[in-house]
């Protein structure tokens, strides 16, 4: 089976993005393939953009479950504490494991990012580390510098996650920027962390063809190292 956790560096670094489209990839090598999504926030400003609605505009026989949904765009330590919820670790793993088997494949998509406070003593990693699956760090260029991509991949060996590799969001290849124009090669040199591929800005979100992300998916991203598995089906497309 294969089992991923996708988070990120903040809000608006692509996570949904890359969410559904490895998950309608995966659906279309015929893996039956669901996401699920511990905690969702700003509920309340998304509802007509958010991530699950993407899936399920990229394939609707993606399977979908959020557990958690509160109600403003802030940490969900604090949207927890607003909507009068709490938010019990034991219960996210608990539903992931009732939703994760009876698939081949499950992407776990995270909130706000990493290090956001979900509970009392508790943040984003350790709902990793109790649902004990590898981690796939998306980044984006244009809103986080390097300083900060490289202290939260210091951040995640020092909890001892297993990290698979990071993905770039809204790459400019050719940015006047050279940050953004050196990024992957920065980030990979100076972490030491594999860069499974960048996929570029697609504009507005809602208008994005969805055969367009699968293929970008395909060719632009390495799946057999973010799975850390040989996909037999990959070979067969």
């Amino acid at each position: 089976m294969l089992r991923v956790f996708i988070s990120g560096l903040s809000k608006g670094s692509g996570k949904s993005l890359i969410t559904a489209g490895l998950a309608a990839t995966m659906q279309s090598l015929s893996y039956s393939t669901g996401v699920f999504k511990p905690i969702r926030t700003g509920t309340v400003l998304s509802e007509n953009t958010s991530g699950i609605n993407l899936i399920k505009k990229c394939d609707p026989h993606i399977a979908a479950k959020v557990l958690y949904s509160l109600s403003n765009p802030v940490s969900p330590f604090v949207g927890a504490y607003e909507d009068n919820v709490t938010i019990d670790i034991n219960e996210i793993y608990s539903e992931y494991r009732l939703f994760s088997d009876k698939l081949d494949c499950c992407f776990v998509e995270g909130g706000n990012s990493i290090s956001s406070p979900i509970a009392q003593d508790l943040s984003e990693v350790d709902i990793v580390k109790v649902l004990n699956i590898p981690l796939v760090f998306v980044v984006n260029p244009c809103k986080n510098s390097v300083d900060e991509v490289l202290m939260a991949l210091s951040y995640i060996k020092a909890n001892k996650i297993p990290l698979l590799g990071v993905i770039i969001n809204k790459y400019e290849e050719m940015s006047e920027n050279t940050e953004i124009k050196y990024f992957p090669q920065i980030v990979k040199e100076l972490s030491g962390i594999k860069v499974l591929g960048c996929l570029p800005d697609y504009g507005e979100i809602s208008l994005l063809d969805p055969g367009v992300l699968i293929s970008d998916i395909l060719n632009e991203l390495n799946l057999e190292e973010l799975f850390g598995v040989k996909i037999a089906k990959l070979d067969e497309a």
